[in-house]
């Protein structure tokens, strides 16, 4: 959090600007440039130690009153945010703006074939979905943009950009971390659902590095092939099962649904295959088109998967790092919160204000201009790092492991 002691000289209490750090139907935090911490919306009148403090203790005491209740499943939703804190910057992720930073050589390239981009909001803004859209409808309705030495353009920018989401985890990158708070619980607990729309595998490097089995939607032969039945399997141990009388599920398994597809999937006469490197991964470029492309396998099984998962009874759903742009995945979110009577919403947010705001989130509130949130939807302001530091230790399911390893 950022320092804000100086930008109090000269404000007044009345006037001072709140900034919320955790939202709910119900209960609210947030604190103001005059370092005052409120509780629903009421001052904590000298609450003794230092405002960031305070204001992390709420967080901390949030985590362990929220995520320690008891949910039949849980759902998670990880985007751009979990990649961007792999480590330094040249190591991490990128949002929309680094990512058109990253790509100027070849949309400069672009421009000297269409000069009128320059005019453009999405130029000004460093939009590259817009971009993207734009220059797919230009080809469809006219060519493709092509340069001197007859290479598509547009192919050379997608290929930029599936480069630039080649991530190795770094060490300090809190992916397993998570993995291994996320998946600690009972072992007859259904399995936690990972859904992300990155193309990185940074997932499944730490679920390698942990000692994890991953249930993605391939098989377990090689070639690897795509096939949504390989979601309904599980792994059990049959030794104890037998002396159980019950399903004895194996600890450290999770399912992964990669809704926009990977930097490690290929399209091989219509068979999807899992590729180390392959020559054109199969995913679904920040476009307009991604919605309709959403609508062709295997990324139709990925979002049938995730609407299922969100409509079950007793569902936790974990947004991190998501911007809420893809109005498709929105709507199946704000279905559950509408319809689904026992679904409860968390989104971890984070931006370089330092707080929630409300903007990509206005689906969410009842008063927008009050900062009152719908009942089932729960907002904190962190990072995926530091949310993850603060996601409490399961006890039952250590001891539960524990137990189990007496049999």
């Amino acid at each position: 959090m950022v320092d804000i002691t100086n930008l109090s000289i000269g404000r007044d209490k009345e006037n001072a600007k709140k900034m919320y750090v955790i939202l709910q139907n119900h209960f609210s935090v947030s604190y103001d440039d005059l370092n005052q911490v409120f509780e629903n919306n009421e001052r904590i009148e000298e609450h003794g130690t230092d405002y960031k403090d305070l204001i992390n203790k709420y967080k901390k005491d949030f985590y362990n009153t929220f995520l320690k209740r008891n949910y039949r499943h849980i759902v998670v939703l990880a985007a751009a945010g979990t990649s961007m804190n792999n480590g330094e910057k040249d190591k991490c992720g990128k949002c929309r703006e680094k990512l058109w930073e990253e790509c100027k050589v070849e949309i400069d390239a672009l421009i000297n074939e269409m000069s009128e981009l320059k005019t453009r909001k999405f130029y000004n803004d460093k939009d590259i979905e817009n971009l993207l859209s734009h220059i797919m409808l230009y080809e469809k309705l006219n060519c493709e943009i092509k340069n001197k030495d007859e290479e598509s353009l547009r192919a050379k920018l997608e290929a930029k950009i599936s480069n630039a989401c080649k991530l190795a985890l770094q060490p300090e990158a809190q992916h397993k971390d998570f993995l291994n708070k996320i998946t600690a619980r009972k072992n007859n607990d259904t399995r936690v659902q990972i859904f992300t729309t990155n193309y990185d595998t940074l997932f499944e490097q730490a679920a390698n590095e942990g000692g994890f089995v991953v249930i993605d939607g391939f098989s377990f032969t090689h070639p690897r092939s795509f096939s949504g039945k390989w979601f309904d399997l599980d792994i059990v141990n049959r030794e104890r099962t037998r002396l159980k009388q019950e399903e004895s599920f194996v600890s450290k398994v999770f399912h992964l649904y990669k809704l926009h597809g990977s930097l490690n999937w290929a399209k091989v006469k219509e068979i999807i295959l899992q590729s180390d490197n392959p020559e054109k991964p199969l995913i679904i470029y920040p476009a307009n088109e991604k919605y309709e492309s959403s609508y062709e396998q295997p990324y139709f099984e990925m979002m049938s998967r995730f609407q299922q998962a969100l409509r079950k009874e007793e569902t936790l759903l974990i947004v991190i790092g998501f911007g809420f742009k893809d109005k498709h995945i929105k709507n199946v979110i704000l279905e559950a919160v509408e319809q689904n009577p026992s679904f409860q919403l968390l989104i971890v947010y984070f931006n370089d204000r330092n707080e929630i705001a409300s903007d990509g989130l206005e689906d969410f509130f009842i008063n927008k201009a009050d900062f009152k949130v719908k009942r089932k939807v729960n907002i904190i302001f962190d990072s995926f790092a530091d949310f993850t530091a603060n996601y409490p230790e399961n006890q039952s399911y250590l001891y539960d492991n524990n137990k189990d390893e007496t049999v």
